[in-house]
């Protein structure tokens, strides 16, 4: 889907700045009061969303910092589970997705999730960008 690192950040930065920008997608991650690593591969990727601070703070790129949950995916699957042609569910018990620390926290991911899942889609198309 991404060619380049560099692409897969431009649509992110974006999806990311109107994640912050939104009100209740904001109350609904700093809810959780978890920090979380999405590690892509091929290419390779990372962006952190920190709902310890307030306001919560997102960003692309390799971040320092321990963080309370890290999910490790393909690129590819990331982009799938964001446009709906691959489910959360169904990704995490193939072992597709790899979770490091404790999976229960994984589980209030799921509000915030579907801001991102909202958003996604719309940044693709402005971005004139399969989904």
């Amino acid at each position: 889907v991404y060619a380049s690192t560099d692409e897969f950040y431009q649509v992110m930065q974006e999806v990311l700045r109107r994640l912050e920008a939104d009100p209740q997608a904001v109350k609904d991650f700093a809810g959780t009061k978890m920090a979380v690593r999405i590690r892509g591969t091929d290419p390779a990727v990372e962006m952190v969303i920190n709902g310890r601070h307030n306001p919560v703070q997102a960003s692309v790129g390799p971040q320092e910092g321990k963080v309370d949950l890290e999910l490790g995916m393909s690129t590819d699957l990331l982009h799938d589970i964001l446009t709906g042609k691959a489910g959360v569910k169904d990704s995490f018990l193939s072992g597709k997705v790899k979770v490091t620390g404790n999976m229960f926290k994984a589980m209030k991911l799921a509000g915030p999730f579907h801001n991102v899942q909202r958003i996604y889609p719309q940044v693709l198309a402005e971005q004139g960008r399969p989904a």
